[in-house]
């Protein structure tokens, strides 16, 4: 074989999706869709706890983190009120409403990973209370958030 050969072989070898030995090398295998209903934690211990009943989520939120010790109230929960997409792999907006007023908000996604895990890929929004206009400035924090599903609750 020429060198253009193997090369053009390695190539093909290298940037070809592998299948692992368990999983059929056909387009038969079905993966399920993402149920949102369950028990939840984010990658800093925080965990929610939400039911689904068509479009509807509600459950509780439980906090692992505070933006200053006592924003989440004393024992760092809070109700959840949100929307679910439809589809194997849906999207999802939660929002709760802290104790001393503070609000958060999730927007995000449902993923089925190859091994059948399911996680939600979130970008959040908390908005704290300014005391004033001209204090409007730092009320605000966005970032991401990557939640594991850990268990079915009923």
């Amino acid at each position: 074989m020429s060198s253009l050969m193997w090369y053009l072989l390695f190539v093909t070898l290298i940037t070809s999706p592998t299948v692992p030995a368990n999983e059929s090398s056909t387009q038969d295998v079905k993966v399920g869709a993402c149920n949102i209903t369950g028990v939840w934690r984010n990658e800093l211990g925080s965990t929610m706890r939400v039911k689904a009943e068509g479009s509807e989520v509600r459950g509780v939120y439980q906090t692992a983190v505070e933006s200053m010790s006592g924003a989440a109230g004393l024992d760092r929960t809070a109700q959840i009120l949100g929307i679910v997409g439809d589809g194997a792999q849906p999207t999802v907006s939660l929002s709760v409403l802290w104790e001393k007023g503070s609000c958060s908000a999730w927007v995000g996604q449902c993923f089925i990973l190859g091994d059948g895990a399911q996680v939600l890929k979130t970008f959040w929004m908390l908005r704290s209370v300014a005391d004033n206009l001209a204090g409007d400035w730092g009320s605000t924090r966005l970032g991401e958030d990557l939640f594991f599903k850990t268990s079915i609750s009923n």
